[in-house]
């Protein structure tokens, strides 16, 4: 009876020991994870079509932005604006308006102004290769 005592006793102990030991559970450690991820909350619009989107990572922001160039050079005009970042006082409009025939200049500037709150539209000509962005705060 003693042994049996004993033997329960320990691994009572040691069952206790190895639980304090453990890290944090993986629930925990996902919910961490995602807090440190950039989250953008979206409105764009399509040829006047206005959408909201939520978009959590670069990678994703990255995405949204190919889209949006895609569907500018098939002559679609397209904007969207950052919420986050987006001005809540009402304000005199600044107008910017940037001209490239370089699609990797077109794309840098329109993430640049996209992710400082600025409104951005973009626009392409098929004939001349130009591409027209204006940013509107």
């Amino acid at each position: 009876m003693r042994k049996t005592i004993t033997t329960i006793a320990l691994i009572a102990v040691l069952g206790t020991m190895a639980a304090s030991c453990q890290k944090e559970s993986p629930i925990n450690q996902a919910s961490i994870v995602s807090e440190s991820c950039t989250t953008y909350t979206v409105q764009y619009t399509i040829d006047g079509v206005s959408h909201t989107v939520t978009l959590i990572g670069e990678d994703t922001w990255h995405d949204f932005l190919n889209r949006m160039f895609a569907l500018a050079e098939e002559g679609h005009v397209v904007s969207f604006r950052n919420v986050e970042s987006s001005p809540t006082a009402i304000s005199a409009k600044e107008t910017i308006k940037h001209t490239t025939t370089s699609k990797e200049e077109a794309y840098a500037w329109g993430e640049s102004m996209g992710k400082s709150g600025y409104l951005v539209t973009i626009e392409y000509d098929k004939e001349t290769g130009v591409y027209t962005c204006y940013a509107i705060k």
